[in-house]
């Protein structure tokens, strides 16, 4: 078995010394994107804040145009619970969470430039935040809407 592996080894690396079939790849145009917007979720509004001032120190650093920066009304989450097993209404514990909300938003990225803000900025997330990723990708127009722009600008 293993002598198999190495002559199967040997003969691929022979066929590459003597210039078998050489396979070329063409480069891929880097998406862009027109926003990217980041909504993050946590129970500290304090920790958000800090968060909040990460991001902006971080684009100020990539030179990022930065968007809008909206905090939105936190979620109340209400649940009573009885006290005791049996049912004496009166004794009722209150749970309440409040989840605030902030949403981030920067402008006109390259794929490569967006790909490495947002690992960076996720790798670096406070605990006890959650974070959700939007974008908006700006692509060329389909050849059959192009042709028929074209021959209807001919025919004017």
């Amino acid at each position: 078995m293993l002598r198999n592996g190495l002559g199967n080894l040997l003969q691929q690396s022979t066929r590459l010394l003597r210039g078998g079939p050489v396979q070329t790849t063409t480069p891929l145009p880097d998406k862009l994107f027109k926003s990217i917007e980041l909504e993050m979720r946590g129970h500290d509004p304090a920790v958000l804040r800090s968060y909040t001032t990460f991001l902006k120190t971080v684009c100020g650093h990539l030179n990022i145009p930065q968007g809008r920066l909206q905090v939105l009304p936190y979620v109340r989450w209400i649940q009573y619970a009885l006290r005791s097993k049996f049912v004496h209404k009166k004794y009722k514990l209150h749970y309440e969470t409040r989840t605030h909300i902030t949403k981030f938003e920067v402008k006109e990225l390259t794929g490569s430039t967006a790909s490495t803000f947002l690992e960076y900025i996720q790798r670096n997330i406070p605990e006890g935040v959650a974070m959700r990723v939007g974008y908006e990708e700006l692509r060329p127009l389909p050849n059959t809407i192009v042709d028929h722009s074209k021959k209807e600008t001919a025919a004017q």
